[in-house]
């Protein structure tokens, strides 16, 4: 499965949204699972024509992360669920990591006026994050936004699911899957309801669990000029009714390897949805009981070797500062001691002295979020007197550990 949201390296704040002081991602303690999709072959988008529309970021224990999502009502921004739980470690990302932007297209163009904090995180009940069925979640905000609402599918609205349907689409994920970073304008652009056969035998290959009970897919077909990328998780795809006013009725969810306009894009069916996230609406503006809360039991996640060696960096850089930062000659080898935890031997030349050692990187719980951190013995000693003086007994070595 390819979900849609655009992961960002562990550590760095947001950015956009960190630019402004508003989101920061803490390195040493936090672990990457889940959200990507932009619009492949979409054109820029104006808040004009999508006023609902919301960019967000968070972070969670495994890096950080920026998912689309639409306002449905004043403090409720509704996403995709792997857009608010780590699909790996089982966890809620926390409030407080997120970041939502509405009423701005171009994300230079922000301002803090544009950007809201998150007072809860919730995921739909139905998820199931292995078959990235039930893919859905709310953002309650802080405060209430003047962006206007998008209103959502319902049960009556099962004809706009039918093949044939047009569909808008809209988010702030890759315009290039090869690209490093996601655009900063909004990019938007069309698709069509394909039948549910079509989608089921189309998708087979990269996403055997496709369900038209549960999803819906689309396709650009004929022009095959259009689909989703990372960062579009969570964004809409949009029909209307007769009277031609607009109606969200898909998430985005999932789609074909390399973001291919060849392929069907997944989304999570509104309509399924839809009364679940009014009961938290009306919770939330009208002070009605609040739902019966979903909360994941947590487990550590995989840990690669390639994000083990990013999160040695930054400790190494947090904890040795600059005789680590202008380091050159820096090497690292790692071996898997477990499925959450690396060892890795290190080496790097600073100021005249050879570093060397080891770390050991770790997921792990705490209450129930999953956290990173590291255990390390990192010796240092003169160059020059323990390779050219002939007497290297006679050099200190000098050694620090976590």
């Amino acid at each position: 499965m390819f979900v849609r949201r655009f992961a960002r390296a562990a550590g760095l704040a947001g950015l956009w949204l960190g630019l402004l002081g508003v989101v920061a991602l803490t390195p040493a303690s936090a672990a990457g699972g889940g959200a990507q999709p932009s619009i492949i072959g979409g054109h820029a988008g104006s808040i004009a024509e999508l006023p609902s529309l919301a960019f967000l970021e968070g972070g969670d224990g495994t890096g950080g992360f920026s998912c689309t999502g639409t306002v449905v009502a004043p403090r409720v921004i509704l996403t995709a669920g792997h857009c608010v739980e780590d699909i790996e470690a089982g966890t809620i990302t926390p409030a407080s990591s997120y970041a939502v932007a509405t009423g701005v297209a171009n994300l230079k163009q922000l301002t803090k006026a544009n950007v809201s904090a998150v007072s809860q995180v919730l995921v739909f009940p139905g998820f199931k994050p292995s078959k990235l069925q039930g893919d859905a979640g709310i953002l309650i905000l802080s405060a209430p936004v003047a962006a206007p609402v998008l209103p959502m599918a319902s049960a009556g609205d099962k004809g706009l699911l039918e093949a044939g349907t047009p569909l808008t689409l809209a988010g702030w994920g890759l315009t290039d899957a090869s690209s490093e970073e996601p655009p900063a304008q909004l990019q938007t652009g069309s698709s069509v309801v394909q039948d549910p056969d079509f989608c089921r035998a189309q998708s087979r290959r990269y996403y055997p669990f496709y369900a038209p009970e549960l999803q819906l897919c689309g396709e650009d077909i004929p022009s095959h000029g259009v689909s989703n990328c990372f960062g579009d998780s969570g964004g809409p795809a949009i029909a209307k009714h007769p009277d031609g006013s607009p109606v969200e009725v898909g998430i985005v969810s999932t789609g074909g390897p390399g973001c291919s306009r060849n392929l069907p894009d997944i989304y999570t069916r509104v309509d399924l949805v839809s009364a679940w996230v009014a009961s938290w609406v009306a919770a939330v503006e009208a002070g009605a009981p609040a739902p019966e809360i979903k909360i994941p039991k947590a487990h550590p996640p995989f840990l690669s070797f390639a994000h083990a060696e990013e999160l040695a960096a930054v400790g190494f850089a947090e904890d040795f500062r600059n005789h680590f930062r202008r380091a050159t000659n820096k090497g690292i080898a790692c071996t898997r001691v477990d499925k959450e935890k690396v060892k890795c031997r290190v080496a790097w030349y600073q100021g005249g002295n050879d570093y060397f050692g080891s770390t050991t990187i770790y997921y792990a719980i705490h209450g129930n979020s999953v956290i990173w951190n590291d255990r390390y013995k990192i010796h240092w000693v003169n160059h020059q007197c323990f390779f050219h003086s002939g007497e290297p007994g006679r050099c200190r070595i000098h050694t620090r550990s976590r």
